[in-house]
């Protein structure tokens, strides 16, 4: 008398692990749609916070750049990399050494 739920339970497991697989996985991961990159640019900011009056100023620029590179040399330290001996672009962004 217990066989036709247990056939039931192992049928329902069944058809559902084979309709799991029926979907293929997303080609790629990201800010993707329809082929296009819907990842913001500079180019494509910059413009808009000037048109919008929220663009920071060229004094405030330096400043966070300024702040980013302090940041970046604390963290190569913490993590045991030597700021003085890191390829200029990942120490600071820039592509020239000083």
């Amino acid at each position: 008398m217990r066989k036709p739920p247990l056939a039931l339970a192992v049928m329902m497991l069944l058809s559902g692990a084979a309709l799991a697989q029926t979907s293929p996985p997303p080609a790629a991961n990201g800010n993707r749609a329809n082929g296009f990159s819907y990842q913001p640019t500079p180019s494509d900011v910059v413009p808009r916070e000037r048109a919008a009056g929220v663009a920071p100023s060229p004094a405030r620029q330096q400043q966070n750049g300024q702040f980013l590179e302090q940041e970046d040399r604390k963290l190569l330290k913490q993590y045991g990399h030597d700021p003085n001996n890191t390829p200029p672009n990942l120490a600071t962004g820039a592509t020239q050494a000083r």
